[in-house]
């Protein structure tokens, strides 16, 4: 997966993706995986003259398309792909989450072949953090519940 430390997002993308990360989150009331995870990227991503983590994911405020307006494909890529993975943060993708990321990719310019692509390079991506462990049949048990949300 891009490392999101390759880009430079200006404040106001790393607001609006964290904004969006948040309204995947929240989809199925926000998981401690899922919190963790935007606020361990907002964190890492954020500067002195911004909101503070606290202040961000306390803060109601919808995700707003517009914010990100304009974006390179790349930057597009990059949201849509973090937001899978805080869909996936609890375990699993539910149908909801991923209307929810479908619907932002589909504000971002994202087309579905693009989009399919994302998931499965995320699911892989997990796949591949398993893949160390001994254990043969649980990551086939995960493979399968990742194959079923897809």
């Amino acid at each position: 997966m891009p490392a999101i430390q390759d880009q430079n997002l200006s404040a106001t993308q790393v607001i609006a993706l964290t904004r969006a990360m948040l309204s995947v989150a929240h989809v199925d009331g926000i998981q401690p995986a899922e919190a963790a995870m935007i606020g361990q990227f907002y964190e890492s991503s954020r500067s002195g003259d911004m909101p503070t983590t606290a202040t961000l994911m306390s803060d109601n405020a919808a995700f707003d398309a517009g914010a990100l307006a304009g974006s390179t494909p790349d930057v597009a890529d990059t949201v849509v792909l973090m937001c899978l993975m805080t869909g996936y943060a609890d375990g699993q993708l539910s149908a909801d989450e991923r209307g929810v990321v479908t619907q932002i990719a589909s504000a971002l310019g994202v087309s579905t072949v693009r989009f399919d692509e994302l998931v499965g390079q995320v699911r892989d991506e997990l796949i591949g953090a398993l893949s160390h462990l001994p254990d043969a049949g649980s990551i086939a048990a995960v493979v399968r519940e990742l194959d079923a949300g897809a």
